[in-house]
């Protein structure tokens, strides 16, 4: 019997604990691993652990998945940890696991080989390849043997690294890094024609292909043709930038394996699950991405094969089934071939237009069995695959994208032969219900045919002419919109409203009122898919605009409103719609569009959603709708709550409750959104607070609270709505040395200390001076330190706003003696080193005049003048922040909202929550004037001084400055 090490008999015994499905048991281990992976020797300790005899497999498992997440957490140093210490593994343990972690992969089983190849392409994302510079080679001479799973095991993990190629930045440091990568897995190219270097990639598919035609049984294919794939997969990653030199020295040679390939077939790995790919159809889908990619990149050099290709892909549309597990290769070769319509070769399809409608498009645009089921049973699926363009690797997705490409290039015979077949289905459809499949297929063939251009914010914005859109609306999608609900196909009901949701800008407003109640009235409809696209309808059609103008009003909206919320809310008991996003969405696009019109509604409303908030809260799983359940909550707070403090008494009735048991069972994942919501409350309250806000203020200052990074935006808020509310509250006994504490934790962060910023910012705009002065040299040591040791862009900003405001609200004399209080003549050091230049960085109405104002009082106060060089620089620099163009703002969106960012403790602002930017200084008006007449005063009180400054400023600031005395009506002599 094998003797462990005490160290890897706890660890047994932790990893053993946490697969319990007792809370009790398996929290204890938990904490212990959390505590232990801080420790040096945890990363090596779980490599001995995977390496040791004795252990049961789903040990040894859950170590590899531990010492991935560990390896992702702690190889570099995290950009920021509040909770203490950063902690990083030590380098003495970086060449030891670098060393061993090939071999122990190779050597594991396939779960754990996986987990380990994760581990691997995490660490080499850091590391590779300056740091490590023995890693490819020990992979290619790995590929030198005859076992194929450790061959896989390399591919598998040189894929893993490699795909980072695909989408990398290209510089001179790419460049070189894949030179590396080529010399060493592809091989060198060739200066010597009688020379030929090693291939070692070539030369393993082509070794590989042999034995492939050898094999005789499945279980010796499998392996192989794994291989295979992987270095198809590889082939992708190193030409995703451009054609090496090397891939175009053997482009004949890839392209024969590629065409073999594709047309590669063997009875004896046919499988029997329809819904499973198999390895066959994957390696083929690898082939289509990869002549995909090359027809897109490289035409010049893949034209001599395109015939070929585009024929060999052809034929394999005729063969693929309706099985889903040929969806991919479907819509791998669909896509290659709407490439090559697309390119310079498009006339290649100019005389089979119509084949391709009748033997690619309509076949793969067909509802098929798989989508019944999923339509039925997988509403989420469906949708996420169906909606608005979000489905580019499905079938129908595919064969709407090859029509949309051939229309550009034949706009009037693709037309007329999609014409034809439309009429045709719509009149199969028309002779009998039991055909409703033809009419969903001429829906989406019209869709595919009319829209040019389109985005999930505003459905279709350019259309097709040829088509006449309004006319098969009206005769063939609004009758099913207003037909009873059970009247035809659920499918036709999804169709219809997902062809109103697409062409909603052209649809005349007059005809979608008119339409509202029987949209309104789907929602009820049973489906889940029917009621997640009229509730998808109705919140879309809430965003269009008219000329810059909503086109829809809430007195228009109002006679229909009690019936839209009671569906809305009932249609979450219908089916698997009790957590339907899309439903929760629409209440929240629906309570703010209406304003303060869903007042009435409200305490109900708000009613409703903490009772599925309460049944979230026992098992969070749907970041988005749980995102959208708090923006519902944001929404009716804004348009209820203000100047109504009974409504706002009954809302705190309704949440607090929830959000005590959310804070009690630590829900980590609500916590930032519950201090978000506290934080609106607490701005909209009126003083002096109720005694249950001040109860909750010393949680606030938790410790445990601020070492999650995704709850410090929202604690930030929340402190700082107290410290508006109730300063001389916060300012009393301990308070105000705990939230300096807040302030010094956050400002020694690079990622929070512009939170630390908005802490003191508030502290110096509502604390009372004689509270706050005391600590203002501690404050300024602080800031001076980080910005000695850690000097950034942002913090250099954020520190001449705190600057500028300090002396907009306190003057120009508190902040020379607390500063100069550490060091006689430090402020002025400060302005030439830091605040002249960050000038050029402030952006924002309220900072850029919170500077302009501030500023303007440091330039004239008498120990600015005296240092004449300063205060040119610093009068330019005020000049160049007003003459600096604004960038340019693309179009907004109205009141688009941001999903939660999946399943993290990630902080999700709260778009209805955040209230408007207050302006410190609402006393002045005009930011250039203000600076105008201070000049005129400063040069009134310092006769003849201020022009000869003036006159070694640039001219063009010089006009300028002319220009602002001339509109506030002073002159400067």
């Amino acid at each position: 019997m094998t003797v462990m090490d005490p160290a890897i008999q706890q660890l047994v015994g932790c990893f053993t604990q946490t697969t319990s499905p007792n809370i009790a048991e398996r929290k204890p281990a938990e904490q212990y691993l959390q505590q232990a992976a801080r420790q040096p020797g945890y990363a090596i300790t779980l490599l001995t652990l995977l390496q040791t005899e004795g252990p049961e497999d789903q040990v040894k498992h859950a170590a590899a998945i531990n010492f991935k997440n560990h390896v992702k957490a702690f190889w570099t140093l995290p950009e920021d940890d509040l909770g203490g210490t950063p902690f990083q593994i030590p380098d003495g343990e970086k060449d030891p696991i670098k060393q061993g972690i090939v071999a122990l992969m190779l050597n594991s089983q396939p779960l754990i080989q996986a987990q380990i190849s994760e581990a691997l392409a995490l660490i080499s994302n850091s590391d590779f390849p300056e740091k490590w510079q023995t890693l490819l080679p020990e992979l290619v001479s790995r590929l030198d043997c005859n076992d194929y799973s450790a061959i896989c095991g390399v591919l598998r993990t040189a894929n893993s690294i490699f795909k980072r190629y695909r989408f990398a930045y290209r510089d001179d440091k790419l460049y070189t890094e894949l030179n590396y990568v080529f010399n060493e897995m592809v091989g060198k190219v060739s200066t010597d024609p009688s020379v030929q270097p090693p291939r070692p990639l070539l030369h393993l598919l082509k070794r590989t292909s042999a034995l492939v035609a050898q094999a005789t049984s499945p279980e010796q294919l499998t392996p192989l043709l794994t291989a295979v794939r992987l270095i198809f997969r590889i082939f992708y990653s190193l030409n995703s930038q451009e054609l090496p030199e090397i891939f175009e020295d053997t482009i004949d040679e890839w392209m024969s394996e590629f065409m073999n390939y594709l047309s590669y077939e063997n009875p004896l790995l046919v499988s029997a699950d329809p819904e499973k790919e198999g390895i066959v159809d994957s390696i083929k889908v690898a082939i289509c991405e990869n002549i995909n990619i090359y027809i897109e990149k490289n035409e010049e050099e893949f034209e001599k094969f395109l015939q070929k290709f585009v024929e060999s892909v052809w034929t394999q549309l005729m063969k693929v089934g309706t099985n889903t597990s040929t969806d991919r290769l479907a819509a791998s070769a669909i896509r290659f071939l709407t490439t090559v319509s697309k390119s310079v070769h498009f006339k290649l399809f100019e005389n089979l237009l119509t084949p391709i409608v009748e033997n690619i498009v309509i076949p793969n645009l067909q509802i098929r069995e798989g989508d019944e089921e999923l339509f039925e049973d997988n509403y989420v699926e469906y949708i996420r695959r169906d909606i608005e363009g979000s489905d580019n690797d499905t079938r129908r997705r595919m064969a709407c994208e090859l029509i949309k490409a051939l229309n550009v290039k034949f706009p009037e015979a693709i037309t007329a032969a999609v014409s034809g077949h439309v009429v045709r289905l719509l009149g199969e459809s028309a002779a009998s219900p039991a055909n409703w499949k033809a009419k969903d297929c001429a829906i989406y063939l019209v869709v595919a045919l009319t829209v040019q251009k389109s985005s999930a914010a505003k459905g279709a914005t350019e259309v097709s002419t040829l088509v006449n859109i309004g006319d098969f609306f009206v005769s063939h999608v609004q009758p099913e919109i207003a037909a009873p609900p059970n009247s035809s196909s659920p499918f036709l009901k999804a169709d219809s409203l997902k062809f109103l949701t697409t062409f909603r800008l052209h649809i005349p407003k007059a005809t979608f009122l008119q339409l509202f109640p029987h949209v309104a009235g789907l929602i009820a409809h049973e489906s889940s898919v029917v009621h997640s696209y009229a509730a998808h309808c109705i919140e879309r059609m809430l965003l269009v605009k008219d000329a810059g103008v909503a086109r829809f009003t809430p007195a228009e909206l109002a006679p229909h409103l009690p019936l839209l919320l009671q569906n809305l809310f009932n249609a979450f008991e219908l089916g698997d719609s009790n957590e339907n996003e899309y439903l929760m969405k629409c209440i929240m696009r629906l309570t703010a569009f209406m304003g303060p019109a869903i007042k009435p509604y409200a305490a109900e409303c708000q009613r409703k959603i903490v009772e599925l908030l309460v049944e979230v809260c026992k098992n969070p799983r749907n970041p988005t709708f749980n995102h959208y359940v708090f923006e519902s909550v944001a929404a009716l707070i804004k348009n209820s709550c203000t100047g109504d403090a009974a409504v706002t008494e009954v809302f705190e009735g309704l949440l607090f409750p929830p959000f005590q048991g959310i804070l009690q069972a630590d829900v980590t994942e609500f916590a930032p959104y519950v201090f978000q919501i506290l934080s609106q409350m607490l701005e909209l309250r009126p003083t002096p607070l109720p005694v249950v806000y001040m109860a909750l203020f010393p949680l606030l200052l938790n410790k445990d609270l601020w070492e999650r990074t995704g709850n410090v935006p929202a604690l930030v808020r929340l402190l700082q709505a107290y410290l508006q509310k109730a300063p001389e509250a916060v300012s009393d006994g301990n308070n105000l040395t705990a939230v300096l504490g807040v302030f010094q934790k956050l400002i020694a962060s690079k990622a929070h200390d512009h939170q630390g910023f908005y802490i003191l910012n508030t502290l110096v705009e509502f604390c009372p001076p004689a509270a706050l002065k005391p600590f203002l040299p501690q404050i300024w040591s602080l800031l001076f330190t980080r910005l000695q040791s850690s000097r950034t862009t942002k913090f250099a900003r954020s520190l001449t706003v705190f600057i500028a405001l300090f002396v907009s609200k306190h003057g120009m004399d508190a902040v020379l003696e607390s500063v100069n209080s550490l060091q006689q003549g430090l402020f002025m050091m400060l302005v030439d080193a830091v605040v002249i230049s960050a000038l050029g960085t402030i952006s924002g109405t309220v900072d850029t005049k919170l500077c302009s104002v501030g500023f303007a009082k440091v330039l004239c106060h008498q120990t600015l003048l005296v240092a004449q060089p300063s205060w040119s620089k610093l009068l330019t620099a005020l000049i160049g922040m007003f003459e600096r163009p604004e960038a340019e703002q693309g179009e907004e969106e109205e009141e688009e909202v941001a999903e939660a960012p999946g399943f993290t403790t990630s902080f999700a602002q709260l778009h209805h929550s955040s209230g408007a930017d207050k302006d410190p200084i609402p006393e002045v008006q005009d930011s250039k004037a203000f600076l105008a007449q201070s000049l005129s005063q400063l040069s009134t009180a310092n006769p003849g001084q201020i022009p000869p400054l003036m006159a070694t400023l640039e001219q063009q600031c010089q006009q300028a400055l002319l220009a602002y005395c001339q509109a506030a009506g002073v002159t400067i002599s």
